[in-house]
């Protein structure tokens, strides 16, 4: 699949409230007005993660490897550095 490039918090939002109404169309009529909701709130969480809604954008370092990746000292030392 294509890379994302945004950097947009909001840019997977759109799965969390298609999924509600999704949800919300079908669970409404099927199981009444509290399962319905139970049912949407459950689709949302389901459509949300499929798509990535609540994937974490990690920016990549020059050698392709995660910017927070430690390294080890030259000295062969594999401790981290404190944040």
């Amino acid at each position: 699949m294509a890379r994302s490039t945004t950097g947009s918090s909001s840019s997977g939002f759109w799965a969390w409230a298609v999924g509600l109404l999704f949800g919300l169309a079908i669970g409404i009529p099927s199981f009444g007005p509290k399962g319905g909701v139970a049912f949407g709130v459950a689709m949302a969480v389901v459509v949300g993660v499929a798509f990535g809604a609540t994937r974490r954008r990690v920016d990549d370092g020059a050698d392709g490897e995660p910017a927070e990746a430690s390294t080890p000292a030259e000295d062969g030392d594999a401790s981290r550095s404190s944040r």
